[in-house]
């Protein structure tokens, strides 16, 4: 009898452990058996995560240590919430959240957490950030729709929350689904900023104009908004009769030496071995030394690219004649820079005595308004005395 009290009491010791834990074996309902002698662990915390308004991100947890069924349970705090509070699917390592930033579901600095729990052990994880990157409006806000005048100046900002955009791209509405990028000209600027700005809208300027933004996210790469926020412009025409301008007058002095030198070359079947010269200054027809910035050109209305630069070129001394080129063209009304005019331009001789002259630029807007002589920018003309050269061999 007493050796029988005795084996089961050494049975009984045996299946201690060392530190005196009793080490049970369970069976899970896949038959598998789980260790409850382990110390529930996060391995991998939840991750902070950015994405764009609209996108969907998903939290994730790793776990070790635990002694049989997991349990997970998925919070979250909203900015505005005094606690975190359940949100999503129970017992799933992966929470994901979808429509970030779309209503309050998920705004931007939502914090998410999760609960994990085993047959004997529970932890919490450490708060998850999620930044939501968005536009947020376009200023002035409130105001969807513009209608002003021809020639009127008019600015668009977007404003974004989240993280600070990596670029930005305006664009315009041109059909059904059909937004096209809009590019700067001599009207628009900010084109891929902030700040979209009209200086003196045109008709063409009329349509629907809305703001594509790309952001960096955390894990290095970038997302991008198209915003559903638009801007309507509708630009009136008015009646012009306000003539256009220089916006500053750079009225100035030139003296200039004469050029295209003639050699006297021998030739024997010439009677006159002397040639004759040209002794005079030539505006080469490719020297921009007279053009004139567009930066410089105002109008009420007309867009400077199209205000039409005329310019002629008279004496400057008595009797004040205009000017005639080498075709005989007198250049007294020629339009656009003196560039692109078609022939060079021969200001005459200089053997003898120096030339004055003055060359006189005004504008035309598309109204046929031309800035008055007053305001006309003039350029006064030296052009110097050579000395004759009678023979070179």
């Amino acid at each position: 009898m007493y050796k029988i009290t005795l084996m089961i009491l050494l049975l009984i010791l045996t299946q201690k452990s060392v530190s005196g834990r009793d080490l049970p074996s369970v069976s899970c309902r896949d038959g598998s058996q789980s260790n409850l002698s382990g110390e529930l662990k996060i391995k991998v915390q939840p991750a902070d995560l950015t994405d764009c308004k609209g996108n969907k991100v998903t939290f994730s947890v790793v776990v070790e240590g635990a002694a049989g069924k997991i349990h997970y349970l998925w919070k979250r705090k909203r900015p505005t919430d005094a606690a975190f509070s359940p949100f999503g699917v129970a017992d799933s390592v992966k929470l994901p959240v979808y429509n970030i930033g779309v209503g309050q579901e998920a705004p931007d600095g939502t914090m998410y957490q999760v609960t994990v729990s085993d047959q004997t052990d529970q932890v919490i994880s450490e708060s998850a950030l999620l930044t939501v990157n968005e536009i947020t409006a376009i200023a002035p806000s409130g105001v969807a729709s513009y209608t002003v005048n021809e020639g009127t100046n008019l600015q668009f900002s977007v404003l974004t929350s989240g993280n600070v955009p990596l670029s930005y791209q305006w664009i315009k509405k041109f059909g059904n689904n059909d937004w096209r990028n809009v590019v700067d000209n001599q009207i628009i600027s900010g084109s891929q900023s902030v700040q979209l700005n009209f200086t003196r809208l045109s008709l063409a300027d009329s349509g629907i104009y809305k703001v594509r933004v790309s952001f960096p996210t955390v894990n290095g790469n970038q997302c991008s908004e198209t915003s559903s926020i638009t801007r309507t412009i509708h630009v009136k025409q008015v009646a012009d009769t306000v003539p256009p301008s220089f916006l500053s007058l750079n009225n100035r002095n030139l003296t200039l030496c004469p050029d295209h030198f003639e050699q006297a070359v021998w030739d024997e079947t010439s009677g006159d071995i002397f040639p004759t010269r040209t002794n005079f200054f030539r505006l080469q027809k490719n020297s921009s030394l007279f053009d004139l910035p567009e930066t410089n050109f105002h109008d009420n209305v007309t867009p400077p690219s199209d205000l039409i630069l005329h310019w002629g070129i008279w004496s400057a001394t008595a009797p004040f004649n205009p000017v005639a080129d080498e075709t005989g063209t007198v250049l007294e009304d020629m339009t656009g820079q003196i560039s692109l005019h078609p022939v060079s331009i021969d200001l005459g001789s200089a053997i003898s005595e120096s030339k004055n002259y003055r060359i006189i630029f005004w504008l035309e807007d598309k109204a046929g308004n031309l800035t008055p002589e007053l305001l006309r920018q003039q350029i006064e003309v030296i052009v110097a005395l050579r000395p004759q050269i009678l023979s070179k061999f």
